[in-house]
């Protein structure tokens, strides 16, 4: 069995007041603007009695919707704050890694600078001499 929810009766009722309006107000009137100000109203109209229709019979014909499922919702956020705890610390190790591999890769450099100048320096004494 096919249910149909609320957000689809309301699209439905939106759609079926759009074309019911635009037929009726071509009817009716002859200039535009008029044709789409009725067409307006009527899309309107269709939409907050649907609207409000649809609220009354979920407030209060709607038994199914009134059983909360508090266990059920419990368990299924703690099982996504596991989740998010085991990202996180899966995300801070890898951060951890990416620091270490940035100081490594800053010591190598200052390493090379290093003997980059000591090379310059024994070269010039070599030219000195």
């Amino acid at each position: 069995m096919i249910k149909l929810r609320m957000d689809n009766f309301l699209s439905f009722a939106i759609v079926s007041g759009f074309f019911i309006g635009l037929l009726l107000s071509s009817l009716k009137f002859d200039e535009a603007e008029m044709i789409i100000a009725g067409t307006f109203i009527s899309t309107m109209g269709f939409y907050l009695i649907t609207l409000v229709s649809a609220s009354f019979f979920i407030r209060f014909f709607n038994y199914e919707e009134k059983k909360t499922r508090k266990p059920s919702y419990n368990h299924i956020l703690e099982e996504y704050i596991e989740e998010f705890d085991r990202r996180e610390k899966m995300t801070n190790r890898i951060r951890g890694f990416l620091r270490t591999m940035e100081r490594t890769m800053q010591e190598e450099e200052m390493l090379e600078q290093q003997q980059e100048a000591t090379k310059k320096q024994t070269s010039k004494e070599n030219n000195n001499a």
